[in-house]
């Protein structure tokens, strides 16, 4: 977790800290705002969704500055398509083993047009509206970036990650740990192993479902051997490989970010995102395995 997680934190916490500290991200707010009205998320979601790929727990308790009617709209966007640092490193690795590296663009363009879809079709029609602007004043000019700012906002992000998100992600795994102990996951994965089918995967892709739905760097522990170097699940084509990673990363939100979206939301609202994301999830995942079969 430390070696492959921590460092991807640091590296967009410290990107976006940089961009607040000059006022770069301002401009880029209201410049990608126009283009993002029409799917329900403005300019500054989208600076909250960038933050999840880092860790989705900061991202979602950043929302609280978000409008009340559109922050349901900006934490959906956080849970369906901010590939955080468990999952993104999981799925490159993956791709890596399979020797398929370049699927990394192929997955994140897919990720960002199905996220884009997913939020076109779920979000209230008020926040699509044309009359909904982002204003930038004119005597807020770029200036040089103020370190001891930077340093700031990183060590936040990385406090909240100790003190929010880590705390709860030990407890997972001891909660995982006995789940499989008393065989829960392994029925959970003989009762997904024909659904599979439909997904054009093997049987025992399903564990990676599984996994990736409770942490999502389960993904690859059910994908890759022990060593993370080779694929232990047969996929044998590019589309069975990139349908696999999707399906198992985006099902549901892994249960780190499910509790502090519930915490934020209401365990309603969490409810009724699982329960939507898992249906979208499903749907796209069906579209990439058979449209994927008649490519390769």
């Amino acid at each position: 977790l430390i070696l492959y997680a921590a460092p991807t934190i640091i590296v967009f916490a410290g990107i976006l800290a940089i961009y607040k500290s000059t006022g770069l991200i301002d401009r880029i707010s209201v410049a990608l705002h126009p283009w993002l009205r029409p799917f329900g998320i403005g300019g500054r979601d989208l600076v909250r969704v960038v933050m999840g790929f880092g860790c989705n727990v900061p991202a979602v308790i950043a929302t609280r500055a978000c409008s009340s009617c559109s922050r349901g709209a900006c934490v959906s966007a956080i849970s369906f398509g901010s590939a955080c640092s468990y999952q993104l490193p999981a799925t490159l690795a993956v791709f890596a083993a399979a020797g398929m590296a370049g699927l990394g663009l192929v997955y994140l363009a897919v990720l960002a047009v199905t996220t884009l879809i997913y939020l076109r079709f779920t979000t209230p029609k008020a926040l699509r509206l044309a009359n909904n602007a982002l204003l930038l004043p004119e005597s807020d000019p770029l200036q040089r970036p103020s370190w001891r700012g930077v340093w700031r906002e990183l060590t936040s992000t990385l406090k909240d990650f100790a003190t929010l998100a880590f705390p709860v992600f030990v407890i997972i795994c001891f909660v995982a740990a006995g789940l499989s102990r008393i065989g829960f996951l392994d029925g959970m994965t003989k009762v997904l192993t024909p659904v599979m089918a439909l997904f054009r995967l093997p049987g025992e892709a399903a564990t990676a479902v599984v996994l990736g739905s409770i942490r999502k760097d389960g993904l690859a522990i059910g994908l890759l051997d022990s060593d993370w170097g080779v694929l232990k699940v047969g996929l044998e084509t590019p589309a069975q490989v990139l349908t696999a990673v999707y399906l198992a990363g985006v099902l549901l939100p892994c249960l780190v970010t499910l509790f502090a979206i519930g915490k934020e939301m209401r365990w309603k609202f969490a409810a009724k995102l699982c329960g939507r994301q898992m249906a979208w999830a499903a749907g796209f995942s069906l579209v990439i395995a058979w449209v994927g079969a008649l490519i390769y």
